[in-house]
Order: structure tokens, then sequence, then C-alpha cells
């Protein structure tokens, strides 16, 4: 059983807000049978408390809820515990737009990019299908390259994504995104194809927690200087 279905799994008994006898002994026999390592176990009960979070009407609940679950998580760490993952990739030889996109297919929740450009059809084909499946996707990016030949910032937009523009005489240079508030990607690497297929770039995904929410924070802060047009009507 993959990591998203044995999340359903656990969701689907939160609909009575109460874990019940038969339940949790349904819910031990699937657990014990997984055979889960410390990361997955993480990943799930990170991804519970979301769930909770998100469905919790007051933003300080919402709030209470996720410190509970980072309290819980640094009660269950040890010195024996695994590192969180983090991988790097180097291209053109990696495997990097396959990487990106197998990521941003597999959010559930949430995919905060702030990108210098997007112009790889491929990634940006992905990113309007998890729109189109609920994920609250947000995207900054800089103006100027907005309006290049070929970039897809606009047909986002138009499509209905949130996309926000940085007006500046200076250029928004990031390349980061955050993925479900625990996946990060950040590096050289532009969303393009000829980043993908000609240039030498690399690009990291990490999930180690402080350095995650400190790209996540980042980001909002980005968002609520950036993002109050970002529902405006689109142009192109």
């Amino acid at each position: 059983m993959d990591r998203n279905t044995l999340l359903d799994a656990l969701l689907s008994t939160a609909d009575d807000s109460r874990l019940s006898r038969s339940e949790r002994r349904a819910l031990r026999q699937v657990l014990d049978a997984q055979d889960l390592d410390d990361n997955a176990r993480s990943w799930l009960q990170h991804e519970v408390i979301e769930a909770v979070a998100t469905k919790v009407r007051d933003p300080r609940d919402a709030k209470l809820v996720r410190w509970l679950g980072d309290t819980l998580s640094l009660l269950r760490a040890t010195d024996t515990a695994p590192p969180p993952a983090t991988k790097a990739w180097f291209g053109p030889e990696d495997p990097m737009v396959e990487t990106i996109t197998a990521v941003v297919r597999g959010a559930r929740r949430s995919i905060d990019v702030a990108v210098f450009t997007i112009t790889d059809d491929r990634i940006s084909q992905e990113l309007l299908a998890a729109h189109r499946r609920g994920v609250a996707v947000r995207i900054l990016t800089d103006d100027d390259k907005a309006e290049d030949a070929g970039s897809d910032a606009w047909r986002l937009r138009r499509a209905g994504v949130p996309v926000a523009f940085d007006r500046s005489r200076h250029h928004f240079h990031h390349k980061f995104a955050v993925i479900d508030g625990h996946i990060l990607l950040n590096g050289s690497y532009n969303w393009t194809r000829s980043a993908d297929m000609s240039n030498r770039e690399n690009f990291m995904l990490s999930e180690e927690p402080t350095l995650v929410r400190r790209y996540a924070h980042a980001f909002d802060a980005l968002w609520a200087e950036l993002g109050t047009e970002a529902s405006a009507p689109g142009r192109r």
C-alpha cells in the first residue's frame, strides 16, 4: 500500500471526530502490515496533522494543531533516527524535469512556486492539473520574463491559477518551490526546457523541517507583498 492510500485510510476514520475500538484495531493491522520506517511514519503524522489543521475554522486553533504536530515530532526524535531525506540533481545528465513533474504530480494540498521564468510546458501542465484537482497552487515570477515568447505565466493565470509578478525594476531571481509544506525544491534550475536539456544546472529536494519552514515563511512573506493582484484579470 503506498503512502497516499495509507493516509486516506487514516483520514477516513476522522469523519465522526473519534477513533473507535474497531477502527483502531483495523488501522493497527494495516500499519503493522506496512513495515513503515521512521521517515514514512513522520510523513504520515505530518499529513494527518495538516489535514486536521485545515478543517479547523479558527486560524489560532489551526496554529495550535500544527504546534502539537511539531512538538510530537520533537519528542519522538532520537539520535538514532535517520536524517530527513535530502537529494541533489545535476544537469543536464540527471533526470531533472522528470523529478519536478513527479513531485508536482504527487502534491495533495499546496504548491508554492517562486521562479524566475516558466517556459517548460511539461511542468506547466502538471501545475495546471494540480490546480484542477483542488491543490492550492500559488506562483510568483518575474514580470519581465513573463513577457518572453514561450512563457507560460499568463497562460496559467488565465486558467485560474493564482500567479503574481514582481513588478520592481529588479529581477525576481528566486528558483524554489514548497510542496505540501514539507518538500523543498531549490537550486539554479529555471523551469525551462533549456535548463533541462542543455544548461549546467542543479537543484535539491529536501524534507528537512527547519529548512522547509524557512522557505515556506519566505514565500508567504513574498506573497503578502506581491500576491494582492494574483486574481486580477489576465492579459496577453
